[in-house]
């Protein structure tokens, strides 16, 4: 009985490891993928790249990881596919039987919408 309750035990502790080290590792990836953009884009030194998500990769293997970089008002969508060992990545399109991948995950760049309040008339004279 003590060894079924020891080898419980034991499952239970490696099953806790296995999840606290899971979130750091997760991190080490978005990590991996904003580093990769990083020195391969030769962003400005203003541009944010933020992480958007972590998802399979149609690379087996992979993740795909959407970032976000955001520039001078504008937000482009990347895609970067970091292996699981966190060892490689595939920066560039991804196109399968014709498909481009890539852009289908990244989606369309936004641009921040501009306040356009209606101008008010009438309250201000110009003089010449």
């Amino acid at each position: 009985m003590s060894k079924v309750f020891v080898g419980i035990m034991g499952l239970l502790f490696i099953s806790l490891l296995s999840t606290i080290n899971d979130p750091l590792k997760e991190n080490n990836i978005a990590q991996f993928a904003i580093e990769a953009v990083k020195i391969q884009a030769a962003l400005p030194q203003e541009a944010e790249i933020k992480f958007v998500e972590k998802r399979e990769s149609p690379i087996p293997d992979f993740y795909m990881v959407k970032l976000l970089v955001t520039d001078m008002g504008k937000e482009i969508p990347v895609v970067v596919y970091v292996d699981k060992a966190c060892e490689k990545v595939i920066l560039g399109t991804l196109f399968i039987r014709g498909e481009n991948i890539t852009f289908k995950d990244a989606g369309d760049p936004r641009i921040p919408k501009i306040d356009s309040k209606p101008l008010e008339t009438g309250k201000t004279s110009l003089s010449y």
